[in-house]
């Protein structure tokens, strides 16, 4: 009961500032990736006319399905008026669920080295990355709900699989099915990109660390696996490319290979941005896109000893879920390098890029108690950059909480003069309109249909005398610009 009573306040502490942080912050308009749903033509205003089909929920938009957010839009539509601060709420509970499935694998690999009363507390150190505000543009936009909520459905995929893969069983086997349909086809995000490329890491790590002990059974499970996945597969990429809401996807391969350096660059700021967030580097003068890199390289490092930590400890006898997060993150960033490289330098260190590295965070941490726990005898060298990466990681955190907080009131502001150009939708300037994220045409677009239908702020105003609200004077930190010689 104790451990329970432990372990409670270790989670609901830091989840209750991220509620709190969303609630005062997030804001009901749609903005960015939810303009394209909200468009003539999409499945909102389908649904409000009642010619909604499954081919409006099933189209792609830029290369990805959103099948079970879709849904949610609709809920939301049908019963709180398209408020996308509800959707905003709902993250920290999606993220709860990540944390709770991640602790019931912490515990496990930990007991009976220490007692549950200290498992239970020390869990705090992941509590406090994963629902940290670095994150922020993951948490205050209804759209982020749609990359947020696949997290838990992934990680209880993997662990249904793993599960599978040594214990075997029919019920175990049609869970594993269920959970990954359900992670791959309605709840996918962007992880559906890096699920099988990590997933494949794991197991050949799995393959290597217990190459002596594998029978046939095991693989004819794996080739279970193999044709259940390969069958998702084909379902979720059958006419990908077809009718989708961003015809034209970018990918900066060329440039990437063209310029190696800079990509590497690009890698490392991405890496150390996780840590030391953007809104420092915005809001701090001494904080250089240098300093920058130097974080993302003492990161990558830290990584690598995790990871070196990891089968040293031989952890991977307890569970692979730490090595799959890690492997998760390093795909997720390359891949979004080859999407946003060409863009500019300081690119990939958006905060809504954090949401998958910070479980990343998580892991390593997690990496470091099992070995400091498990090992006789740490390398004086590799047990002080241990020590040394743990304040590192947890001093960016706090600064950048801090910074993120300091400057809630300003974004705050910033949405509420979104709602005044809302209200003027047809006098609305382009540079106005832009700050919702998406082209004016776009913006202007969906914002006249939320008003057709008297969605969201429109919701109680009578549409044929809209009030014009007053532009507040607010600056979005997050907008700031700032130039990166190459």
């Amino acid at each position: 009961m104790k451990a329970r009573t432990i372990f409670a306040l270790s989670v609901l502490i830091p989840f209750a500032l991220l509620v709190a942080y969303v609630w005062m912050t997030a804001t009901a308009l749609p903005c960015r990736d939810d303009l394209y749903i909200i468009i003539k033509g999409g499945p909102v205003e389908h649904y409000l006319k009642g010619a909604l089909t499954f081919s409006d929920l099933w189209r792609p938009d830029d290369g990805q399905r959103f099948l079970g957010y879709n849904l949610l839009m609709l809920a939301n539509v049908k019963w709180f008026s398209l408020n996308c601060k509800i959707f905003a709420l709902l993250i920290p509970f999606f993220l709860l669920a990540a944390v709770v499935l991640i602790y019931r694998e912490y515990r496990k690999s930990l007991l009976p080295k220490l007692s549950p009363e200290f498992i239970a507390a020390t869990f705090f150190m992941i509590a406090l990355i994963v629902f940290n505000v670095i994150q922020r543009e993951s948490l205050v936009f209804g759209y982020a709900l749609s990359y947020q909520s696949s997290m838990p459905f992934f990680i209880a995929a993997f662990l249904a699989l793993e599960f599978y893969l040594f214990n075997g069983g029919t019920k175990s086997y049609v869970v594993a099915v269920l959970l990954s349909a359900l992670a791959v086809l309605v709840f996918s995000g962007k992880l559906y990109i890096v699920f099988a490329p990590a997933l494949g890491m794991t197991f050949l790590s799995c393959v290597a660390t217990r190459r002596d002990r594998l029978t046939q059974t095991f693989w004819r499970r794996a080739l279970g696996i193999t044709v259940l996945l390969g069958a998702v597969a084909i379902v979720y990429a059958y006419r990908l490319g077809e009718n989708d809401y961003n015809a034209y996807p970018v990918f900066y391969a060329k440039e990437i290979f063209a310029q190696p350096l800079d990509a590497l660059r690009f890698l490392l700021a991405a890496f150390g941005s996780s840590v030391l967030g953007i809104d420092v580097f915005f809001a701090c003068d001494y904080i250089s896109f240098e300093m920058i890199l130097g974080v993302g390289l003492f990161v990558v490092i830290l990584y690598f000893a995790a990871l070196y930590l990891f089968f040293r400890s031989r952890m991977y006898e307890n569970t692979y879920l730490p090595f799959f997060l890690i492997m998760q993150t390093l795909f997720y960033l390359v891949f979004m390098a080859f999407r946003r490289f060409g863009l500019g330098l300081d690119y990939g260190m958006a905060s809504r890029f954090t949401y998958v590295s910070l479980f990343s965070l998580a892991a390593m941490i997690w990496v470091f108690i099992y070995a400091f726990v498990s090992l006789d005898k740490i390398n004086l060298f590799l047990k002080g950059m241990v020590l040394t990466g743990w304040a590192v990681v947890f001093a960016g955190l706090i600064l950048t909480s801090v910074v993120v907080w300091r400057f809630q009131p300003a974004h705050r502001a910033f949405f509420d003069e979104l709602s005044g150009i809302a209200m003027r939708v047809d006098t609305a300037t382009p540079d106005e309109l832009w700050k919702f994220g998406e082209r004016p045409d776009i913006v202007r677009g969906a914002l006249r249909l939320l008003r057709e239908y008297r969605l969201n702020v429109y919701q109680n105003v009578p549409v044929e005398n809209p009030p014009n609200a007053s532009l507040g004077g607010a600056v979005d930190v997050s907008e700031k610009s700032r130039s990166i010689r190459q």
